[in-house]
């Protein structure tokens, strides 16, 4: 190997990392996302189901 096969290893290696990062980042925040659209929706539906609940009782 030539030093600039080697040059175009470590380029090509270091594209990669900032692409796998990249994309570790946006499934972090989707994560996150998803959670909290999750969460609300729980809540949402426990309100509904209690209102529902009391509306039918009435």
């Amino acid at each position: 190997m030539t030093l600039k096969d080697v040059m175009l290893i470590d380029t090509l290696e270091a594209q990669a990392r900032e692409a796998a990062d990249e994309a570790r980042k946006a499934a972090a925040i989707f994560a996150l996302w998803a959670f909290a659209s999750l969460l609300i929706g729980a809540f949402v539906a426990s309100f509904a189901a209690t209102c529902g609940g009391r509306a039918r009782d009435l």
